[in-house]
């Protein structure tokens, strides 16, 4: 318990700083955007081109344990993207930022602390997090990118616009970096390592002062679609992954360990951040990281409670 409540106080403790000063206007809306274009367009692009290019792909030993977690991804992707747009008749930016915050999780600035904390955890930690930045950052981008009117213009929009994203080219152009071998340390290393740090606490910052300079509208509306990422995320995800672990015989406690703690971390601030510079979904995301990261208070204890 200890561990969940030393990484995720510091955590509320920088969303509350970003709320107070909104609420006593140190800080204005603009800030929040402003804030928002350092941490998407550099300081997030940098951590993701770190953690790629200082790691070696998964080899093909891992394949059911990352198996696991990229199909049930998907399955989620897809369906929290298609039912969103029914059941909330949202458009199909707005149904990619509720089909991204369904999966993507908060594992670099709250999970990966605790992963590396516990002995075994860290490598295949650091395993799913490379599928979810290459794979889902990916496909989140191409749900959030907006659509020519034209059929052809809007399919190669949909494969071509992600490729622009910051995200994904920090994390495609770091992935590269690792296949061809090229030493990441030295200057290199500390440039992308300072960078990348800004990335965390800028962005929960960032979400605070979202929070207290937005006016939310009615909970009638948002509380079912926050509500609806918050079962995509923190069951129906976890289910489906840890039954395809025991399903593919994946038996390695520190595997199990390492993809459970994966699965049970919140919403992440990366989805708020995308969806803000998309202009679809911000305040459902930002309602949706800031109402995961209380329920994974729990989900984490547990976790560590069976696992570790």
């Amino acid at each position: 318990m200890s561990a969940v409540f030393s990484v995720a106080l510091p955590v509320f403790g920088i969303i509350a700083a970003g709320i107070f000063a909104g609420r006593f206007q140190f800080l204005t809306i603009e800030d929040s955007q402003s804030l928002n274009k350092f941490v998407f367009r550099f300081a997030m692009p940098a951590a993701l081109f770190g953690l790629t290019a200082g790691s070696a792909p998964p080899g093909p030993e891992a394949a059911p344990f990352v198996g696991s977690y990229a199909i049930a991804a998907a399955i989620v992707l897809f369906a929290a993207y298609h039912l969103s747009k029914k059941l909330f008749a949202l458009t199909g930016q707005e149904a990619g930022a509720h089909s991204l915050a369904s999966v993507m999780g908060n594992a670099v600035f709250l999970g990966l602390p605790i992963a590396l904390s516990i002995e075994g955890w860290g490598k295949p930690f650091v395993m799913l997090m490379l599928i979810e930045g290459v794979f889902v950052i990916g496909a989140g981008a191409a749900m959030l990118a907006s659509r020519d009117n034209a059929s052809g213009g809007a399919f190669v929009g949909y494969f071509v616009k992600p490729l622009k994203n910051p995200l994904v080219a920090g994390m495609a152009l770091g992935f590269l970096y690792s296949v061809i071998g090229l030493g990441f340390s030295g200057p290199v290393e500390t440039f992308f390592s300072l960078l990348g740090r800004a990335a965390g606490p800028t962005a929960l910052f960032s979400l605070g002062l979202f929070l207290a300079t937005h006016k939310f509208p009615d909970m009638k509306v948002v509380g079912g679609r926050v509500s609806f990422i918050a079962i995509g995320k923190m069951i129906a995800l976890p289910a489906i992954a840890l039954g395809l672990a025991a399903f593919f015989g994946v038996s390695d406690p520190h595997y199990l360990g390492a993809l459970a703690l994966f699965m049970f971390v919140p919403s992440g601030v990366t989805t708020f951040v995308m969806a803000s510079q998309a202009g679809a979904g911000e305040t459902e995301t930002a309602a949706a990281v800031f109402a995961t990261t209380l329920l994974s208070v729990l989900t984490i204890s547990g976790v560590l409670i069976a696992f570790a």
